[in-house]
């Protein structure tokens, strides 16, 4: 295993590489880094070369002087599958990094074998209606004072990655042709309408819910969640 810093311009990503074999590349949720994925890391790399990311504006990537979008997220992935020669790989994405996912397979289906989105809502009502009003209380406040506060500022702007910055519609999702696995928690913060309207709008995508689960269900069930997604990368490399 090894850790990796990339330039891009003055800003910096960190990536932490581990295993060997087809690439899969893990996209952690807001205010989060790739720590949350360390059961997946373990698990995954004894098959897989596993490929990290700390998103811009989270764990040890900077966050950079200019505003905070979702299509600069976008721009650093790419940039990052540049970077260690990656010409496609399968993603495991989630929450955030679930909506990330949802568009590179949507906007460039070239760079994605295989996609896996974890508690992923492609437009921000999708959450329910007490956790949407929660961001959008916690926006209002760092909004606020942001205006005396350089760090709560930054913060804003990763906070809104869940609300102004969510850049899908139903046609991003309609364009999507890569086999895709939606796994959601039985006691999720995604609405389960939701839910199901991404599985309806993805043509060959497959919905789980795991029972008993919330939001964090890589972290409550981990050996599930892990057996579920190798058996479906593995019928992707048998070319089911």
């Amino acid at each position: 295993m090894k850790d990796y810093v990339i330039l891009i311009n003055e800003d910096s990503l960190f990536c932490h590489v581990s295993g060997k074999g087809d690439p899969l590349l893990l996209l952690h949720g807001n205010e989060e880094d790739h720590t949350i994925f360390n059961n997946q890391i373990a698990y995954f790399s004894k098959f897989y070369q596993v490929f990290a990311l700390d998103s811009r504006g989270h764990g040890r990537s900077d966050h950079g002087k200019n505003l905070l979008t979702f299509e600069k997220i976008v721009s650093d992935i790419i940039h990052v599958l540049d970077y260690f020669h990656l010409e496609k790989t399968a993603i495991i994405g989630f929450s955030d990094g679930g909506n990330v996912g949802l568009y590179l397979a949507s906007h460039y289906p070239e760079r994605v074998a295989e996609l896996v989105v974890v508690g992923a809502n492609y437009r921000p009502e999708g959450l329910r209606k007490k956790d949407f009003l929660q961001v959008k209380l916690l926006y209002g406040y760092l909004k606020w004072v942001g205006t005396i506060s350089k760090s709560k500022q930054r913060r804003k702007e990763v906070i809104d990655l869940m609300w102004h910055q969510i850049k899908l519609n139903d046609n991003d999702l309609k364009r999507i042709t890569t086999r895709t696995l939606i796994v959601v928690g039985e006691n999720d913060v995604i609405q389960k309408s939701h839910t199901k309207k991404i599985n309806d709008l993805i043509v060959k995508s497959i919905l789980i819910t795991l029972p008993e689960t919330t939001h964090f269900l890589m972290i409550e069930k981990p050996d599930l969640f892990n057996s579920l997604v190798k058996d479906f990368l593995l019928e992707t490399d048998r070319g089911g």
